[in-house]
């Protein structure tokens, strides 16, 4: 019971505080920029401390503390008198969950476990498996005309148990693809796309800290509970998806009388093809699997034409593991409790200037975005994209001190960088470039479903330059991002996090005043579809 009221009073608290602040009395007065300076660090602490609550559980999709975040953000909408976009502030989809245990993986002798050498999924819906493949090596497993690159050649897969390096040619050749920024083809998540598509029927990519951009233990975290999916991820044959540990592949590599080094080698040229190995891979485990309805919650602000812009930032996170001992809630506070507080704040500011506004404004919480950007792919899936001019989403914004520059990722494929240099230039900040942009972050989080639309998107964010001078934001994603230590700290500064809530703001007011819909203004490195 204690825990119930506990919850009641912090949600109080974080709806009276962000609502009731002196310095943001309800009138269209005074410029956006004016708005977002007067938010108070107590305005931004009521709603990051209160997301990131032990109470959410984690806020993993399909789960109590999944339904909480879920109503909670539609509470702070409702109470900031922001419509609806439809009937319902709830867009309902049906997620397909997987969990596997006990995993094996078995090849000439050799037995890999989880999670010390292999973590992954089965999908097949039985909860005792057994799958079996000829085992093939395929390379990045990439083929795409932008660069002439083609993995596969004319080879079948179909039925067989890929092999397939994460990363992108070009993080071995500069003169290829983008150098050592990473492509949407060297996403994991397009390894197994196109796997998929051409009949595969399990997968194993291979992991190493600097080819993937984190440790083995972010895979452990990440895939080592229940695993989600629309229908539209689930068709074809493949079966099985999985993470294998470099130095566990090499062993069994070696006993078949292959070097990984030398398959590494031949990958890196264009003459490649893929390389059959000789034996079997046999999968054994548990697994369990239900069907799940979750939501994303929506909100509109209606300008004078219904082309809209999007603002975006996920609700969810992992959730529990309850297998560990202590500390076991994956409370999110920066992924992606602090980017919820941006775009609720600014959403807040940008219906106290409803009137006024010439864009409608599209509030997108979407869900599982650790599970694939599922929520986002969904809404845009199902959405008239037409109406759609852009999308600025929120992602695991800053929590430090004030910072030199703005950054936009992804805002070099479309006319919304020069947008934004130009805001930072009058405000006397710098425009800086994501540090790891080599680990392919635009195609991580929610801004890509659009882009893949063909919607012009970034994800936007004070810079990594804080006033301390160092760069905590790197600090955080190599200790803690996806651990149980990304929790809210009441020391938090939070001048970052105000620096981005004004500088989308900003961005919005010069498209709204200028009546600018963004286009892309060189090559998209990624595969788009037509509005």
């Amino acid at each position: 019971m204690f825990k119930y009221i506990k919850l009641l009073i912090i949600s109080f608290f974080a709806l009276v505080v962000l609502n009731c602040n002196s310095n943001c009395e309800v009138n269209s007065s005074g410029t956006m920029a004016e708005a977002a300076e007067s938010i108070s660090r107590r305005e931004m602490q009521s709603v990051v401390q209160f997301f990131s609550d032990d109470l959410f559980e984690g806020r993993a999709p399909g789960t109590r503390g999944g339904e909480l975040a879920e109503k909670y953000v539609r509470g702070m909408l409702k109470f900031m008198d922001i419509e609806s976009l439809g009937k319902s502030y709830f867009q309902p989809f049906k997620l397909f969950g997987f969990a596997t245990k006990d995993l094996i993986l078995e090849c000439s002798g050799t037995k890999l476990n989880y999670p010390e050498d292999i973590v992954g999924t089965y999908t097949g819906g039985s909860d005792n498996f057994e799958i079996e493949g000829d085992g093939v090596f395929i390379g990045f497993g990439i083929k795409t005309d932008l660069w002439d690159w083609d993995d596969y050649k004319d080879y079948d897969i179909d039925g067989k148990f890929v092999i397939a390096r994460v990363n992108d040619p070009g993080m071995f050749l500069e003169d290829i693809f983008e150098g050592k920024v990473l492509t949407y083809f060297g996403r994991w998540k397009y390894h197994i796309e196109e796997a998929q598509r051409r009949g595969a029927s399990g997968i194993l990519l291979i992991h190493t800290d600097e080819s993937a951009g984190y440790g083995w233990n972010v895979i452990q975290n990440s895939w080592g509970g229940e695993d989600l999916y629309i229908e539209s991820g689930l068709k074809g044959n493949m079966k099985f998806r999985a993470w294998i540990k470099e130095s566990s592949l090499k062993t069994i590599l070696a006993k078949n009388g292959f070097s990984l080094e030398d398959l590494y080698a031949r990958s890196l040229k264009r003459n490649f093809s893929p390389v059959s190995l000789g034996v079997k891979f046999k999968v054994t485990g548990e697994g369990k699997h239900r069907e799940v309805m979750n939501n994303n919650v929506i909100g509109f602000i209606k300008g004078k034409t219904n082309k809209s812009i999007v603002l975006s930032a996920h609700i969810d996170h992992l959730g529990m593991d309850t297998s560990k001992a202590g500390d076991n809630i994956y409370n999110g506070a920066l992924d992606n409790g602090t980017a919820v507080t941006s775009m609720l704040l600014t959403a807040k500011i940008l219906k106290r200037f409803e009137k006024n506004l010439y864009y409608s404004i599209i509030i997108l919480a979407p869900n599982a975005e650790e599970s694939g950007l599922l929520g986002t792919k969904y809404f845009v899936e199902n959405f008239d994209r037409s109406r759609i001019i852009a999308n600025i989403n929120f992602e695991s914004t800053p929590v430090w001190g004030k910072a030199g520059s703005i950054m936009g990722v992804g805002a070099r494929f479309s006319t919304m960088e020069n947008i934004l240099k130009q805001l930072t230039e009058k405000d006397g900040l710098k425009y800086s470039y994501f540090s790891m942009s080599n680990q392919g972050f635009y195609f991580r989080s929610d801004q890509f479903p659009f882009a893949a639309a063909n919607i012009p998107s970034i994800w936007i964010s004070a810079g990594e330059d804080d006033n301390s001078g160092k760069n905590l934001y790197k600090k955080f994603w190599s200790e803690k991002y996806h651990t149980v230590k990304d929790e809210y700290d009441p020391g938090w500064d939070l001048g970052g996090l105000k620096q981005t809530i004004k500088f989308a703001l900003l961005l919005i007011d010069h498209m709204d005043k200028n009546r600018v819909e963004p286009e892309w203004n060189r090559k998209l490195t990624f595969p788009v579809y037509s509005r």
